[in-house]
């Protein structure tokens, strides 16, 4: 009984592999964005151009990936500046939709 568990046990990592999707080694949930020729990116109320605009992000601010994804839009949540880390990540970051394109390369 005990060789059986043991042989299951070292199946799980594989299995886990097959199943899981694979994460890349330098994706954070956590965001720079790009710069922009008009220096902002717009965080919109819902995923598309047309949606209400609720601030302009720049490239020094920083969002985090949220649940959300329709097409080249993400929901995520934005902090200006460094306001996440100085104000001790207190829940007043903003949530809206952003074109994906506009998101850092290590970005995952």
């Amino acid at each position: 009984m005990t060789i059986r568990i043991l042989s299951l046990l070292g199946a799980l990592p594989v299995a886990a592999a097959l199943v899981l999707p694979p994460v890349a080694a330098s994706a954070t949930a956590f965001c720079n964005l790009k710069e922009t020729r008009d220096g902002f990116v717009a965080l919109r109320a819902g995923p598309g151009a047309h949606a209400k605009q609720l601030a302009r992000m720049t490239s020094r601010d920083e969002v985090m990936i949220g649940q959300g994804e329709q097409g080249d839009w993400i929901e995520v949540t934005w902090w200006r500046s460094d306001d996440r880390l100085s104000k001790k990540y207190g829940g007043r970051g903003l949530t809206g939709w952003m074109n994906k394109a506009f998101l850092d390369e290590l970005c995952g």
